[in-house]
This record gives structure tokens, sequence and C-alpha cells, in this order.
């Protein structure tokens, strides 16, 4: 996809995202369907299915990254992304069941061991869940009802148990290390532009706030609060991309190893950024109508899909011949 068709595919996601946003007091009355529908009639769950896909990975992880700008209760990553992404790389193009979504173990991360427990996270609109084991099998299941989740936002679903669940395919090793560094990079992405949208409004709520008769922004001690947090911001930026461009460029070994850093730095950066804003908003960030609570469950649930920290630290330790 060149630049002038990124750009139009861009403009006219961020005219979805504008309509579509869902303020804090509204979240339980979201109309998450209609939203869904809207989005779908985007045909952004195209941009991945062509050979070669009509939009690199860096295009899609800048459109991960302007669905976390904004509290959005439609799913991007699951349905329209992870998805198109996984039935491409098992070369399937059809999905028994209905409009598919992916899942994952239980708890949301990678499966690490044999497992017959998944779930569905970021499922809106979906009929049936992709299951991805850990030896890179992928079987079709169905979705059953939600569970509480911290992101508001975003529905998790467990897939019902099958006893004969219908196989669709396996992944072999290379496009199982490019299916894991891909999910990564997109979650990244919507990490990144949560924290990035968020201290811009703590930015320009320093720059109205005043106290003593100045802008709270004029006080060094908030210009350090805020400053740190752009470094952070950066820090996802330029590790998420990397990682994006290494999918498109690099081997898959190479591209799963960049997309660890990314989610890594990601985890623990996001999530502060979105403290230090908290900090600059004071006390109306403490309360339900407020959307810092919003991105912060959006930030802190980012955190502990597909790897935390600590799983992807031990991993990027270990030599390289055992990753």
């Amino acid at each position: 996809m060149d630049a002038d068709e990124f750009q139009l595919v861009r403009d006219m996601f961020r005219t979805f995202a504008g309509r579509f946003g869902v303020a804090a007091a509204d979240v339980a009355t979201a109309d998450r369907a209609d939203a869904q529908k809207a989005l779908d009639a985007l045909g952004l769950d195209e941009l991945r299915r062509g050979l070669p896909p009509a939009a690199a990975v860096q295009d899609c992880a800048l459109l991960a990254e302007e669905h976390g700008k904004q509290p959005l209760c439609t799913s991007l990553l699951g349905t329209g992304l992870l998805a198109p992404e996984l039935l491409r790389l098992l070369g399937s193009s059809a999905v028994p069941g209905g409009k598919p979504t992916v899942a994952f173990a239980r708890d949301l991360r990678f499966p690490s061991g044999d497992t017959d427990e998944f779930a569905a996270w970021d499922c809106e609109g979906a009929d049936v869940a992709l299951c991805i084991a850990a030896d890179g099998t992928v079987s079709v299941g169905a979705l059953g009802v939600e569970s509480p989740s911290a992101d508001l936002l975003r529905p998790v679903r467990h897939v019902v148990d099958d006893t004969e669940p219908h196989i669709l395919g396996r992944l072999d090793t290379d496009a199982h290390a490019r299916w894991q560094a891909f999910a990564l990079v997109m979650v990244c992405g919507e990490l990144t532009g949560a924290a990035a949208s968020f201290l811009d409004q703590a930015v320009d709520y320093a720059g109205d706030r005043r106290q003593y008769g100045r802008p709270i922004g004029s006080f060094q001690s908030v210009q350090h609060v805020l400053a740190d947090a752009a470094v952070l911001v950066e820090a996802c930026v330029s590790a998420t991309r990397y990682a994006a461009w290494c999918l498109d460029h690099e081997s898959p070994r190479v591209a799963l190893t960049a997309a660890r850093v990314a989610k890594a730095e990601a985890n623990s950066s996001a999530r502060d950024v979105v403290y230090a804003g908290m900090q600059v908003f004071g006390g109306i960030a403490q309360t339900w109508e407020h959307a810092a609570h919003l991105y912060l469950r959006k930030v802190l649930a980012g955190a502990g899909l597909l790897a935390t920290t600590a799983d992807l630290l031990t991993i990027l330790a270990a030599p390289e011949a055992d990753r």
C-alpha cells in the first residue's frame, strides 16, 4: 500500500473512530453491534488476506495505533487483523461456522503446552474462534458466553469445549513464528496508541488547568512528569515500528525477537505513561466519568495479553538457539 492509499485508509478510520468513540459514562449502553458493523463496512479485514497482502505489517501496526487512541468497543485486532493474517499463513480462505476471531490459552497468553481450554479476546461480531495450539495446530471452536474482563470495552468469550474439534491446519515453524510476531506487534501498536493519546490529553489539560494563577503545565514538576512520559512513548513507538518493519523485511526468527522486545517495552512503558497522565489530571482522573480508567484498563489488560514482561524477558535472556 503506497503512502497516499494508506493516508486515505487512515483518514477513513479516524472518521469512524471520531463517530463511534465511547465516553466513559456510556460504556454500559454503547451499541457494540452497530459500531462493529460500521467497522466491518470499512473492509479492513481484507488488508492481509491477499497474496501478497494489500497492506504491509507496518500499515497494520499504524492502524492498531489509531484504534488504541480512542475508547472503542469494536474488534479491529482480533477479527479484523489477527484472524485474516492467521488464515493467510495457513493458506485457508474459508472457515466453517461464520466470521472468525482468534483464541489463545484461557489466560489469554500464547499456549505453552497441551491445552484444550481457549478464550477469545477482542471478538466483537465474531461467530467462531481460531484456536492456535502451542505446536501451531489451528482448530475451529464455537464461542461461548461473555465473561468479565478488566477492559470494559472488549469482551472475552471462552471457546466451547468440543471433543472432536475441526482442525483447520497447522503452521510450520516459520509461519508460527511469524504469526506470534504479528500478534505481538498488533497489540504493541494498540498499547502505543493508547499511551500516546492519553499523554496528549494530559498535555492539553496541563495547558488549560490553572492553579495559583498559572497553567499547571508551567510548573517544572509537571513538566518533568510529562517529559519522562513522552520519552516512554517514543520508546514504544520506536520498538513497535521496528518490529513491524522486521516482519516486512526480515526472517521470522528475527521478527519474533524484535516483537518480543517491543512487547516487553510496551507492557511497562504504556502503563507508566497512563499513570503519569493520571497524576497530571489529578483527582478528576479517579472518577468513573473521566476516560482515564478506560485507558488504564486497556493498557493493564494489554500488558498481560499474549506474553507478560516476565515471560518475554525469560525467553529473551535464553540463548538464541533455545528460543
